[in-house]
């Protein structure tokens, strides 16, 4: 059954953009109300107002840092107090940590674990009794492709994904007799800004910024919104954005040696394009390949890893006679 979003209150975590913004107006166009949450004051209210303008439902920003609990605890009181209820929570506000396991300084890790996993929790936490005493609700994590598979010079980040895709199933289970869904978003490479607002902890590259620029395009942030609103409104459990990123984490799952491999190469190649955005420069011809022969490279692992699959189905097409 696909439900209808009109009317419905829904707030918005990590809403000023990117993903978060994307789902807001997504919603809107629902006719869902909204409560939008993130640090960035201005362009949050900004946003609320013309939401509110273009698609005629109530858009209330309340600025929120998702590391701070009392503040998480707040905004959903806030939307109840000014909604009377809350029927979606998009737990969206993430935030990203570039360096490898033995140099990540440990209140960086933390930070990270705070905005990332135990925001998310204390949000569920505050908004679970308003959906019991209704009946209903949805809850929609979005974590990360990652979450499913380590990520090289990104193992801080992944960890938190994979606490909160598994504090996720849990709740799933424990609430769906109460009539609240909890739903799983794991989108893959995004085009957003989220790379370059990146925490860094490498020892003396703490000040720089992330990653300026992925290895090669990602979806646009308004394509996860829309699969997340189909999501919401047809009750599933979990969700890729696209087949290939599902197709990533059937690789992980079936060949985890052959994707151990290539992990190593990916973290090679990561640390070296980090060095040459601040250091040695790459020069153009390079930076034209590097995103091309990466996406070339995973794409024949995407066919040599369909053609195994068939084979395992269908059995060898060449049976020799006995």
């Amino acid at each position: 059954m696909v439900e209808d979003l009109r009317g419905r209150v829904a707030v918005i975590t990590g809403a000023s953009r990117g993903i978060g913004a994307a789902v807001a107006e997504a919603l809107a166009q629902e006719g869902c109300h909204l409560v939008l949450a993130a640090r960035s004051a201005d362009r949050l209210e900004a946003l609320a107002q013309r939401l509110g303008q273009e698609h005629g439902i109530r858009a209330v920003a309340v600025p929120t840092d998702m590391a701070d609990e009392a503040q998480v605890r707040a905004l959903i009181r806030r939307a109840a107090e000014t909604f009377g209820t809350v029927d979606i929570l998009v737990n969206n506000a993430g935030l990203g940590l570039f360096g490898a396991v033995h140099e990540l300084h440990m209140a960086d890790l933390r930070d990270v674990f705070e905005v990332n996993f135990f925001g998310p929790v204390a949000a569920m936490q505050e908004v679970v009794p308003l959906m019991q005493r209704q009946g209903r609700g949805s809850i929609v994590n979005i974590a990360s492709i990652v979450g499913r598979f380590p990520q090289p010079l990104g193992g801080g980040y992944s960890a938190t994904k994979y606490a909160l895709i598994g504090i996720s199933g849990a709740a799933r289970a424990e609430l769906k007799r109460d009539g609240i869904r909890v739903i799983l978003v794991c989108p893959g490479l995004t085009d957003t800004e989220f790379a370059r607002h990146s925490r860094v902890s490498v020892p003396g590259l703490e000040a720089r910024e992330g990653e300026a620029q992925a290895p090669f395009p990602g979806v646009s942030p308004e394509r996860v919104a829309r699969r997340t609103v189909e999501a919401i409104r047809r009750g599933e459990r979990e969700v890729y954005v696209t087949f290939f990123d599902r197709l990533v984490v059937w690789f992980a799952w079936l060949f985890p040696g052959i994707f151990e491999a290539l992990l190593v190469v990916a973290a090679g190649y990561r640390r070296d394009r980090f060095r040459r955005r601040r250091g040695l420069h790459q020069t153009a011809a390079r930076a034209a390949l590097d995103g091309p022969l990466l996406a070339v490279a995973l794409t024949g692992l995407a066919g040599w890893l369909g053609w195994r699959l068939f084979r395992r189905r269908v059995g060898s097409p060449i049976q020799r006679p006995r």
